[in-house]
């Protein structure tokens, strides 16, 4: 997704008068091209992108591949039509650091569950400009990505979040996989 990060997407994201310590803002999203999608989080003073891959688009529009992911990986779950894979990095990211959160972390490590609140909204902001996308994938690189999917399927469940989406495949412990959110 790095690939998408430019001067004019970054300025159209954090405007420089806004955001800074002490503020959230969630922008986006805005269409980054025909598949895809870009929000920013601007946490704290720390600034995030959020992107909203479409699924088969992302997995090259290999059908066969998808559906050896999701046997692999989802019990079988196949994704629907244009659901999307969301990913998250740090705005000032490079290809080396992108996906390790330790090269990028909040300015206090107890704000976690506050970020997984703000990437929640992210996907809110993104289902209501977006309805024809019904179901979002995030996959985990690490225990703790692990730990605040798993966080943000429960907000979602009991509806805690605004709106309600239900978790439709989880992460094997021994194998990895994605978590998978569906709206209701």
């Amino acid at each position: 997704m790095i690939e998408y990060v430019s001067d004019a997407l970054l300025a159209a994201l954090f405007p420089a008068d806004a955001g800074g310590p002490g503020i959230l803002r969630i922008a986006g999203p805005v269409q980054v091209d025909a598949t895809i999608e870009a929000s920013g989080i601007d946490f704290d003073g720390t600034r995030h992108l959020v992107f909203f891959a479409d699924v088969m688009t992302y997995a090259g529009h290999d059908e066969q591949f998808v559906r050896e992911t999701a046997a692999a990986w989802n019990g079988g779950f196949v994704p629907a039509p244009d659901s999307r894979l969301v990913k998250f990095f740090r705005a000032e990211a490079d290809r080396e650091t992108m996906f390790y959160p330790d090269e990028w972390p909040l300015p206090d490590p107890a704000m976690i569950w506050q970020f997984s609140e703000a990437l929640g909204m992210a996907l809110l902001a993104h289902a209501d400009v977006f309805p024809a996308t019904a179901q979002y994938f995030y996959m985990p690189q690490t225990g703790k990505l692990d730990a605040l999917y798993n966080r943000l399927a429960r907000k979602f469940e009991r509806g805690e979040m605004g709106a309600t989406f239900r978790c439709v495949t989880r992460p094997a412990s021994d194998e990895g996989g994605f978590y998978g959110f569906e709206r209701i």
